[in-house]
């Protein structure tokens, strides 16, 4: 009878350190799973990071030219009108839009001149 409890705690053990080894191993998976998930959504968000930079880098180069550009051409224009005697003016004012009350006034407006 002592030799069959010794036999039972054999196999008991060896069950055991059965069950310890493949936790070890299931555990040594999904860490290495986990881990490659964490990077590659790291390396993932940095690649979509620089894009958005190099983006709006470009957007601001070729929008920043454009306003720009156009600032000046309103600049630079004239407008002509014409009297009832049938003389023509010519305005070559430089027309920018200033406030016309401080800040703390009220309700900034835009000023737009009728003609």
């Amino acid at each position: 009878m002592f030799a069959f409890i010794k036999a039972m705690l054999g196999v008991i053990a060896f069950i055991f350190f059965l069950v310890i080894l493949i936790l070890l191993l299931t555990w040594g998976y999904i860490y290495r799973t986990f881990r490659k998930i964490r990077v590659s959504t790291k390396r993932e968000s940095e690649r979509k990071a620089r894009q958005y930079r190099e983006e709006t880098g470009r957007q601001r180069q070729q929008y920043g030219a454009f306003y720009q550009n156009r600032r000046t051409q309103e600049a630079q224009t004239s407008q002509s009108y014409e009297t009832a005697t049938g003389e023509t003016i010519i305005d070559n004012r430089h027309q920018e839009r200033e406030k016309i009350f401080d800040d703390s006034d009220g309700e900034y407006v835009d000023f737009v001149e009728e003609s």
